[in-house]
Formats: C-alpha cells, structure tokens, sequence
C-alpha cells in the first residue's frame, strides 16, 4: 500500500485524510507540480521546484517551509518503489473550516505528496507515435498557473478520448495553443521546429524548456510563433513533450496522418540526447 505525505507526517494510503472544509477540495485553491523520477533520483527537481514557486507566487499561496529534497528523498524510499514514478506534490491555500470564497487571513496551507505510477513510454510506442484531436480551448485564462482547477483540461481531454485519440491538442481563433497535458512542437517542410509562444494559454513545460535547449545547443532552426492549425496539419513532423510522455511523436491528428506517420528523424535525435539526460542520472 502506498505511503502518503500530507503536512508533515506519512500514511498509509487508505488512511490519508484532508478536511472537507480545504479549499483545494471546495474550490481547486492549490497548485500542483509532477516530478519525474528516473534510478530513484528526481529529474529537473530544482526547474519543477522554481515553476512551482511561480504558480504559487501567482495564486497568492504562501509557500510553505519544507525541505523538499528531503521530502522527495523520504517519501521515495516509504515507498521503495524503483519503477517507472513521478512524484505528484499539491499545495492547497488551507483548511478555512467553512465553505467561503473570501480568502481567510493566515491560513496555513496543506502540503500532499505522493508517487504516481505512470510508466513512461518505450522507444517502438514512440516511434509507433500518439493521435490527437484538435479541440476547441474553453479553459480559463490562466492556463500559465499550474492549478488543480483542471475541469476545462478534463473536458477537453475527453472529447478528443470520445473521438478515438489519446490527447487534446487546442487551437484558440485557430491557433494551437498546447495539449490537454503537455506542450506542442512542429517540424515544418523546411525543417523548422516550431512551438507555440508563452503566454496566459501556454504552461511553461519543463519538457518543453528542456526540448528548446537541445534544439539550440545541437543548432537546429527553432521559432517560437503563432501556429495557426492547419500548419500543424501539414507538418512534417509533431511532437508533444511532458513529464509522463517525455518528447512524443504524434503521428495521426483528427485521423489524418502526420509525416510518414511515425516519430520523424527530427524527433529521433532530439529523443536520443534527452534520453541521455536521463541516463546520466544512473
């Protein structure tokens, strides 16, 4: 049975229990972060901890005084797991004790953590590659907070999953905006890579800050621009990068295929060196 941390002590997983009263249970009041976890070391854990000090900076959520590496490190071995993890960590405003949107003074915020078991995809899936739909992006308008008020990310996760795909990908006034869960990448006919800008409806990916920096340090012509759908429609190549899926080619878009339909040759040496991060961890 897994072992859960909330503020400072570790439970059985049938025994963990929050107040019905926290604001992260009323409201979706709390920020979240998903660390990858490769030999039982955390991957980026110091980039995941400098985005969650920003979603909490502009959630207005005090940040609450923990070690975390100590923490990652103890909950990791409670749990003596050495498969595919990640570490899910959420940080809620409190327990108010009463159900009010008025923000109580002082609160003191409730800390969760606890591993998930998503195994990260081998080299024949990606190669064999992921479909999407293309689904209109009704979130709100701060899709940069990484918030667990995700019900616009259900909804449109699940009208792509309803049409036979694995993923969402959102176009706002016909312009990609990211995944459901992950940021977006192209491969033009000239071989540009391209992604989507950073903005309000764009979450800074880990993933994707990592992808870009390979790209530039093995020269590769990349541009962070507006791409309007049908340019994703006609790539070469498309790929999507999270912590779970890594960097994924996605090989059929609203059933049509993308490329020659599986991961391109673009994808396979940006995929090599990011796979060599990851093995340097070992």
């Amino acid at each position: 049975m897994d072992m859960i941390y909330i503020n400072g002590h570790f439970y059985k997983s049938g025994d963990a229990r929050i107040s019905v009263f926290d604001r992260g249970l009323l409201f979706g009041d709390s920020v979240y972060e998903v660390i990858p976890v490769y030999h039982g070391q955390p991957f980026l854990v110091a980039r995941h901890l400098h985005r969650l000090e920003s979603s909490l900076k502009k959630a207005g959520i005090p940040d609450p005084d923990v070690d975390w590496p100590g923490l990652f490190a103890e909950l990791i071995a409670q749990n003596d797991s050495d498969g595919d993890i990640q570490i899910y960590l959420q940080i809620t405003r409190g327990n108010q004790g009463i159900r009010k949107h008025d923000i109580t003074a002082g609160l003191e915020p409730t800390v969760i953590a606890f591993l998930l078991h998503n195994r990260y995809p081998t080299l024949p899936e990606k190669h064999q590659g992921i479909s999407a739909c293309i689904v209109e992006d009704i979130r709100w308008q701060r899709c940069d907070i990484k918030t667990t008020s995700m019900l616009g990310h259900v909804l449109v996760n699940d009208e792509a999953v309803s049409q036979g795909a694995n993923t969402a990908i959102l176009s706002r006034n016909d312009f990609i905006t990211e995944g459901s869960s992950s940021n977006v990448f192209l491969v033009d006919s000239s071989g540009l890579i391209k992604t989507p800008p950073l903005g309000t409806f764009c979450l800074p990916g880990i993933t994707r800050e990592i992808t870009i920096e390979l790209i530039q340090s093995l020269r590769l012509p990349f541009s962070e621009e507006a791409i309007p759908v049908d340019a994703l429609l006609a790539a070469r190549e498309v790929w999507i990068t999270s912590t779970t899926k890594e960097i994924c080619p996605v090989t059929r878009i609203n059933h049509q295929i993308i490329g020659e339909g599986t991961g391109g040759s673009v994808w396979q040496h940006l995929n090599n060196h990011y796979q060599q991060l990851v093995f340097d961890l070992s």
